[in-house]
Parts: C-alpha cells; sequence; structure tokens
C-alpha cells in the first residue's frame, strides 16, 4: 500500500547533522515516534533509499541501516524491488512506547534533582499546573 500525498505529509523527518545521536538513530527515532503517534500506520510505503539520502543528504547506508535496524526490531517490512513499509505490532508499538516514556521521566527526575529539586517539589508543580487545565 502506497501512501498518498497527505499521508506523507503528515510525517517529517528533521535531521540535525550536528547532533551528538548518529544520523541513523534519528531516522529510526523519527520514524517510531511517527509510529507511535500514528501518523504511520500499518502498510505505508516509507520514501526509498535514494529518495531519503537525496533529499536529506546522506549516504544511502545510513538509510538503509536505519530502515534495515527497524525491520530487525520489527517496525517495517521490506519488499524486494518495492521498498520498506510500516509494520505495527500494537504489543510491540505499546512496550516501546512505556520505555520511551520511563526513560525519559528517569532523565527528567535526573535534571531536577540536579537543579536542586526534589521529586516532592517535582509533584507539587505538577498537582499547581494540573489544576489549571
Amino acid at each position: 500500500m502506497q501512501m498518498n500525498k497527505s499521508e506523507t505529509q503528515s510525517f517529517e523527518l528533521n535531521l540535525n547533522v550536528k547532533s551528538a545521536v548518529p544520523i541513523f538513530e534519528q531516522i529510526k527515532n523519527a520514524i517510531k515516534t511517527a509510529i507511535f503517534l500514528k501518523k504511520l500506520n500499518e502498510g505505508h510505503q516509507l520514501p526509498s533509499i535514494r529518495d531519503l539520502a537525496l533529499k536529506h543528504k546522506i549516504n544511502p547506508m545510513t538509510a538503509l541501516k536505519a530502515y534495515s535496524l527497524l525491520e530487525i526490531e520489527g517496525f517495517l517490512y521490506s519488499r524486494r524491488g518495492s521498498g520498506f513499509f510500516v509494520h505495527v505490532d500494537r504489543e510491540k508499538v505499546k512496550k516501546e512506547k512505556q520505555g520511551v516514556f520511563e526513560k525519559e521521566v528517569k532523565e527528567f527526575i535526573e535534571k531536577i534533582n540536579d537543579l536542586g529539586y526534589s521529586v516532592s517539589d517535582l509533584k507539587n508543580e505538577l498537582e499547581k499546573r494540573l489544576k489549571g487545565k
């Protein structure tokens, strides 16, 4: 199944060549996030390796590495001569999203602690802000 223009536009890949995160990891993370947010759904065709490399001025092997790793992880599948397509395994997505959430929360709490605030301070601030919603 190929994406039509409106489906393609809902997923935009932004790469930062100055980031400490390798380009292939940025691609992987962006595709996973788009799957988590349901911007990419089952069967949607991703840009070809060549198109992705040309558009973002990256080595095609970098794009292939990202796609291949996502295929190994079960987020993509390939059809010879047709390209790479999104595969959504709900359990895998749920588990992966939970892992990302836990990692982000842990890093956030570490930053809060580094600034000299306690978990209690964080809890109070969250409660204050959530009451305003």
